[in-house]
This record gives C-alpha cells, sequence and structure tokens, in this order.
C-alpha cells in the first residue's frame, strides 16, 4: 500500500504544500506530469538525480531533503556539520563577528527549533535583568520562543505579551506549513499551545495575520522598562544543514530611553 511515509507520499505532501499542481511541479523539475504522477502513486521508483531535482523545485529544506533521499532508498547528501567543528570554522567566526558588531545591543542565534545555541554580552546583560522565577522557567529560557510564553520565565516581565505572543506563534504555523514533515517542529508547537494562559484559538493558524518586518518588545521590571524591536537574520543557505538552520536575532532600541538604558547597563 502507498502511504504518506513513501517517498510518493511524502512528495505529494511537499507538493501540496507548495500549492503546485503536478504539471506545474514537472515543468520546474523537467520530468513528465505522467512519470511523476506514477512516482507520487508508487508506480515508479524515482532516480537520484530526479529526487534532487523535486526537491530543488520545490525548494525543500536541507534536513529534509535528506530525508525524502533516504525514503527513495538513498544516502543523505547535505551533512549536518557541528558549528564547534572544523567544517565549520568559517562559518562560526562570522557568526562571533555578528555578535561583537551588534553591541552594546543584543543578539542571540537560534537554530530551527528556536533553541539558543549562543548570544552576545548585550543580550546577557538585558536578560539579566528579567530573571526567570523557577527552575521551570530557566529551562523554558533555553528555548527563545518558549521563554516568551512561558509564564514563569519571560512572560511576566513582557508589557505586550499576548501582541508579541500572537506574532510568534503565527510565524510558527507558518514555519510548520511550509515544512509539512517537519516533526520536531510540530511538536515544539504544541508544546507551546499547551502552555497555561496561551488562547485556544491559537491551535490554528491566524487567518489573514499580517507578517510584520519586526516584532515590538516592551519589558518592564520595577523601574527598569525597555522598548525594542527585533529582526531575524537567516545565515543563508550553504550546502550544510546545520548552517542552514542557523538564525540571529538582533533587538535594538526603540526608543532615546532604552537606548539609554542599554547603554547604561553596558557602562556598568
Amino acid at each position: 500500500m502507498h502511504g504518506t511515509d513513501s517517498f510518493g507520499g511524502q512528495l505529494r505532501t511537499w507538493r501540496t504544500a507548495r500549492q503546485l499542481s503536478q504539471e506545474a511541479l514537472a515543468g520546474r523539475a523537467g520530468v513528465s506530469p505522467r512519470h511523476l504522477s506514477f512516482v507520487e502513486n508508487g508506480r515508479s521508483q524515482p532516480s537520484r538525480e530526479l529526487v534532487l531535482a523535486l526537491v530543488a523545485a520545490l525548494d525543500v529544506p536541507l534536513r529534509d531533503r535528506n530525508a525524502l533521499l533516504t525514503a527513495a532508498g538513498f544516502a543523505p547528501v547535505y551533512r549536518a556539520s557541528s558549528l564547534d567543528g572544523d567544517e565549520l570554522r568559517h562559518l562560526r567566526r562570522a557568526i562571533d563577528h555578528v555578535l561583537r558588531q551588534q553591541e552594546p545591543y543584543g543578539a542571540i542565534v537560534v537554530d530551527r527549533l528556536w533553541n539558543v545555541r549562543e548570544m552576545n554580552q548585550g543580550a546577557a546583560r538585558l536578560l539579566a535583568q528579567f530573571p526567570p522565577r523557577s527552575a521551570e522557567g530557566a529551562a523554558a529560557a533555553g528555548n527563545l520562543v518558549a521563554g516568551l510564553l512561558h509564564p514563569e520565565a519571560l512572560r511576566p516581565y513582557l508589557v505586550n505579551w499576548e501582541q508579541l505572543a500572537l506574532l510568534l506563534v503565527a510565524r510558527l504555523h507558518r514555519e510548520l506549513a511550509a515544512s509539512p514533515g517537519d516533526d520536531d517542529r510540530r511538536r515544539l508547537l504544541a508544546a507551546l499551545l499547551a502552555m497555561p494562559g496561551v488562547p485556544a484559538d491559537w491551535r490554528h493558524a491566524p487567518v489573514g495575520h499580517p507578517t510584520a518586518p519586526f516584532a515590538p518588545v516592551h519589558l518592564r521590571h520595577g523601574a527598569i522598562e525597555v522598548r525594542l524591536f527585533t529582526m531575524l537574520t537567516s545565515i543563508g543557505t550553504p550546502l550544510d544543514v546545520t548552517a542552514e538552520e542557523l538564525h540571529i536575532e538582533t533587538y535594538f532600541p526603540a526608543d532615546d530611553a532604552s537606548d539609554a538604558m542599554i547603554r547604561g547597563l553596558a557602562a556598568t
């Protein structure tokens, strides 16, 4: 039986997610619609070259390209190097340079699941002003999105929590729609939506929700108050899974008072 875990089933899922007809995908990949139909239905076994052409035509992330190659019976092509390994030493140097250049403002490196991989001193100084309220909150803060949504992490300090949280949840819904086979991301979203106080209607992707070019962050703790806006930068699309999945979240002051506060922290 031809199931969704087969190459053909996974290919159909990706094609549907990209809103492409078989004819349109066949044209992009340079194959006949009839042959593509046979591949999807499991009547034909794709060659390695065809798999690579199809995943490129569908703009499939590298991690998922490896999964599709495996499902078709071929070895993965794209390596997932350690960020601390010799293979990514030039990328590592570039990231360190970006983090230093962002000082005294904050910058945080995250992976595809929003786990915090590194942060600069500006981010560490700022976050120290808004400490987690429990060990569970501290553990949640190891993930950028979970730390913002968890009631014992950053959430109590966020004046605009609902606005920011909805932006992030909407972003995760879009990321999952763009990578329908990513079960890890699906589990992350489910865990976030199960947190106390998260509205039930966020379990469905918001319809018509605007995609802002940046996210506003308004933090307050006693006499400390700061307004920021954030920007998310992709590393690019190199031929390495780890490198492709890294992003840098940068934080900038949204007003003069916040700028003065951040610079004051750096001077102490």
